[in-house]
């Protein structure tokens, strides 16, 4: 296994400080502290490169200097009948985790499952789907699947293994030590909201996804995150999987699945046309044998959000730039899955999406303009 040093080094290169907030300030130019470190962008990539200087074990030259997180409450948020807590880090402490990221991603993706999706760049749920479509318009393999979950995972991941785990292949003691003081905060599990959590716990899971398709066999295996799908044949040898994998991620990682895993018999048309198994429903979609479809409540809010976009135009109102963003967001949904006579019946009747993204394209034309006459956007080039 290849082992990585000095890449505390490379956290010094004024570089790498600079690339990594270029990431950071997408999206994000009309905030204050963007704006403020825009005019001032010299002077805070060196206090950044001296922050990072004095942030090492022993002794430093300047000791106040040195990185302390900030004390966050949570912000919950209810999805899905579930409430997360969402921790919002501070903008230079979001600098440092870009900064961080900028040299491991490098490191997680040239080892990482090609299927391992949900963080990864260019590795969303559309590309995840597009992969799972494959596999059942081939045919093979997929009498049967099993859909499993770990329990509560990011709030159940321990610093100590996955520092621990870190450590199997990063040999910089000062790089991991930066990493630990920005989680230090958190007594048990990484927190939701930071740029760095989703790409160490994906690192986290690496060994898994290598154990279940080395170790275990399984060619048609495919994560999104904590979520797992795995086809195959034999019915027997998925339940002994769920077992095994179960054991794996509670000696290794102290990890336990949830209860709700499921073997069952795959979508299944028989000449007479009946019908036996379950669609799989993952990320969103429902998988058949011949089409994928939405879940419910999807199609619910899109439909919903037509039909009041419907009524805002039949009073002569305006729209608000959220809905509009929120309904362009939903097509991603139609477009990747076999539900246009839904879109035919219930969202092209109430509202024009060409008409939608011309109003987009117009604010934010407008919004450049804008800019360049105040000289934001001149100072941030």
């Amino acid at each position: 296994m290849k082992q990585y040093k000095y890449l505390y080094r490379k956290m010094l290169d004024e570089k790498n400080v600079r690339k990594a907030y270029t990431l950071l300030r997408k999206g994000k130019t009309k905030r204050k502290e963007i704006q403020y470190i825009d005019a001032h962008l010299d002077e805070e990539v060196k206090a950044m490169i001296e922050t990072i200087r004095n942030t090492r074990p022993g002794k430093v030259e300047h000791p106040e200097l040195a990185f302390v997180p900030s004390k966050k409450e949570p912000r919950l948020i209810r999805e899905k009948g579930k409430v997360r807590k969402i921790y919002m880090p501070e903008m230079r402490e979001q600098w440092l985790h870009h900064i961080i990221v900028l040299i491991l991603e490098p490191i997680i993706t040239a080892t990482a499952y090609p299927y391992s999706c949900g963080s990864f760049p260019g590795r969303g749920a559309h590309y995840a789907k597009k992969r799972l479509a494959s596999w059942i318009r081939e045919g093979k393999g997929i009498r049967n699947f099993a859909k499993i979950d770990i329990r509560h995972f990011y709030d159940s991941i321990r610093l100590d293994i996955l520092m621990r785990e870190l450590a199997i292949r990063i040999k910089d003691d000062w790089f991991l030590y930066v990493i630990r003081v920005c989680l230090s905060g958190f007594k048990k599990g990484i927190p939701l909201g930071f740029y760095i959590s989703q790409w160490l716990a994906n690192y986290l899971l690496e060994p898994l996804d290598h154990y279940i398709t080395k170790t275990l066999g399984f060619e048609k295996m495919e994560r999104y995150m904590d979520d797992i799908v795995i086809m195959d044949d034999n019915k027997k040898r998925l339940h002994g999987a769920i077992i095994d994998i179960a054991r794996f991620i509670g000696r290794r990682f102290r990890l336990k699945l949830k209860r709700t895993w499921q073997v069952c018999r795959f979508h299944y048309i028989r000449k007479n046309g009946s019908v036996t198994g379950r669609a799989i429903d993952y990320m969103g979609f429902i998988f058949y044998r011949n089409r994928v479809t939405i879940r419910k409540r999807i199609m619910l809010a899109t439909t919903r959000l037509a039909a009041k976009l419907r009524k805002e135009k039949e009073v002569g109102r305006g729209y608000y730039r959220k809905h509009i963003e929120a309904m362009l967001s939903y097509m991603g949904w139609y477009s990747y899955s076999d539900t246009y006579n839904c879109y035919l019946k219930y969202i092209k009747p109430c509202v024009d999406i060409g008409r939608l993204k011309d109003i987009i394209s117009k604010l934010d034309r407008r919004k450049d303009h804008e800019g360049m006459e105040t000289g934001n956007l001149c100072n941030a080039a």
